[in-house]
């Protein structure tokens, strides 16, 4: 039997019904792949690589050993404390595939999962406005520190994959708290699994137990104003407990004999060696960082060199750093370490730097600076319409999630102001990007349509992602 015309239109007429936007959408998550391939492709270990030895180190005794490294002196001090899974599931890999280079295609596997996250994200946020996921995923497509990271021998990347589901299903479980039935307790289990194996990959995770927290304070008062005990037990109380008991079966035999030994659940190698050997520790704990640190100024070294130097230089405002790191990789200088020209050994440890990339360094700080400014005023729309609706807009888990995420490597920098390490590495905020963006496509949706500020907000979103996205690509195909 052949097929007749009307049997062949519902295939056509689906291909015709996909909206420009979502074509748009599906071209910029392909270059975001396509780059972070590239990368993972082209990956040459110790000259691009972040931490790269340690890294690599940690990895090889984990597969010969099979344990945690408890912060034996076998491997390097900044991989001795770091919590085990990563360096497993990459030594599983490498004893698999017998290839580094395929840690490196399964950090383009987390970003692509992430990526889909953010799409399920903005489009239940915001199912009418498909030019908002535009935004949001274009974002999360050309992000410089995401493109320079999501593709290396690093464990910043798997954590920050665990850490995006995680947020996810803690998002998931904020919606239904709204409704009748209440929580899933499936969603609780996936939180409290994801958020268990974020722990395992990086005490950075330790914030979702915070956000946690708050979100179930929230909605448990909210429930119990409105309907009492017996609902808010219903809709939160088992759910709850399902989270921690899942996340402390995960977790629990890591961080527990951390507490017993360490009196810490995330011990530092800092925290193990005091004083004694790190005499700044004795100091007052305010006097470790002037109070400007924390405060958005002494921007004008970061823009005339949007770049580390070294040791003997440091710049340690926060905000600059983070900022400037996000979107030109301050710190790990990525793609400007491949060959391309003249170049400097100015930048942090000596490696060669070409101008040129300094050049696009330039440019891509003021783009970011835009786009980091519209994404804070979003991250503040997005909670201000959680609270005004009373949940039905907007979300308090995405807001919450930046700012303990933004302020956890704060306070950690204020506990240990070595300038000369990476305690302010912006690898670090990669976690909250995904939220970060989800704001932005949030507050874009819920600008007035037809109204000025919608247009101009629109205009310079996607003009700025688009300069960011020419640039990221120039510099590391640009002659």
């Amino acid at each position: 039997m052949t097929r007749t015309a009307s049997s062949k239109q519902p295939i056509g007429g689906s291909l015709a019904r996909v909206s420009v936007a979502t074509w748009v959408a599906v071209a910029v998550s392909i270059l975001g792949l396509a780059l972070r391939i590239e990368h993972a492709y082209t990956f040459d270990g110790l000259a691009r690589g972040s931490d790269y030895v340690a890294n690599v180190g940690g990895v090889y005794w984990m597969l010969e050993h099979w344990r945690p490294f408890d912060f034996t002196d076998e491997v390097e001090w900044s991989v001795k404390y770091q919590p085990p899974l990563w360096s497993a599931v990459a030594a599983l890999v490498l004893k698999v595939t017998n290839s580094e280079r395929a840690i490196a295609y399964g950090a383009v596997l987390g970003w692509a999962i992430r990526q889909f996250l953010l799409s399920r994200i903005t489009r239940q946020m915001a199912p009418r406005h498909p030019w908002a996921t535009v935004a949001a995923l274009s974002v999360n497509a050309i992000l410089p520190i995401s493109v320079l990271t999501d593709g290396k021998v690093n464990p910043e990347n798997y954590h920050t994959t665990l850490f995006t589901i995680a947020t996810f299903f803690l998002w998931r479980a904020e919606r239904q708290a709204l409704t009748p039935s209440g929580v899933s307790y499936v969603t609780a289990g996936l939180f409290g699994l994801f958020a268990g194996l974020s722990i395992l990959t990086k005490g950075t995770a330790s914030v979702l137990l915070m956000v946690a927290a708050v979100v179930l304070v929230w909605q448990s008062q909210r429930i119990l104003r409105r309907f009492g005990w017996v609902v808010a037990r219903r809709r939160l109380a088992g759910q709850a407990a399902t989270a921690i008991g899942v996340l402390c079966i995960v977790s629990g035999w890591w961080v527990a004999p951390n507490l017993q030994k360490y009196h810490h659940p995330f011990p530092h190698i800092w925290d193990t060696e005091g004083p004694e050997k790190e005499p700044i520790l004795a100091q007052p704990f305010f006097y470790r960082r002037p109070l400007g640190w924390a405060l958005p100024f002494e921007w004008k070294e970061y823009v005339r060199l949007p770049m580390n130097r070294n040791s003997s230089h440091p710049r340690p405002n926060y905000w600059a750093t983070m900022v400037a790191g996000t979107w030109t990789d301050w710190y790990n200088r990525g793609f400007c370490r491949l060959p391309g020209g003249p170049s400097t050994t100015e930048a942090w440890g000596g490696w060669p730097v070409t101008y040129r990339c300094v050049r696009v360094y330039k440019e891509l700080f003021w783009t970011g600076i835009l786009l980091t400014v519209m994404a804070l005023l979003s991250v503040a729309h997005t909670a201000h319409s959680y609270v005004e609706s009373k949940g039905l807009r907007g979300s308090l888990v995405l807001p919450v999630v930046i700012v303990l995420g933004a302020a956890f490597p704060g306070l950690f920098a204020l506990g240990y102001p070595y300038d000369n390490a990476a305690v302010l590495n912006p690898r670090y905020l990669l976690p909250i990007s995904i939220p970060m963006a989800a704001c932005l496509a949030v507050a874009l949706a819920h600008l007035k349509k037809g109204s000025p500020g919608r247009m101009v907000a629109h205009v310079l979103a996607f003009g700025a992602i688009a300069v960011g996205g020419i640039l990221v690509i120039y510099e590391r195909f640009g002659a």
